[in-house]
């Protein structure tokens, strides 16, 4: 039911490329910079996650707040990159493609959050 045509959300899907250090004055600080490649739109839905299906589905141990279902399991849809939504974004937890569906654990960004 999630996957109906009604339900379905326009988002853009931004890659990880690369984390370069940060220098300051020549040294290390351990802080990095994160690069993400070029926008890709797809169609899907973004919801909290429901039911015991879902947890059994990325395990205890993943910590997400949504969940992104997609009907192509083809999608070039990879773990650390960011999907934005409707002025949110949200990282990319753990991806389980399927049969018929690509199921994505997505956990939202803060403002104060720090990768």
């Amino acid at each position: 039911m999630r996957l109906l045509e009604r339900n379905m959300v326009d988002f853009v899907y931004k890659p990880f490329l690369s984390k370069n250090e940060i220098l300051k004055d020549g040294r290390k600080t351990g802080n990095y910079d994160l690069v993400y490649g070029s926008s890709v739109e797809y169609e899907g839905n973004i919801a909290p996650p429901s039911a015991f299906a879902t947890n059994q589905l990325f395990g205890v141990e993943t910590k997400y707040t949504h969940v992104l279902l997609m009907d192509d399991p083809d999608a070039d849809i990879q773990e650390d990159g960011l999907i934005e939504c409707k002025g949110k974004t949200y990282e990319i937890k753990a991806v389980r493609p399927s049969l018929n569906v690509l199921a994505v654990a997505l956990k939202q960004r803060t403002e104060n959050s720090y990768l």
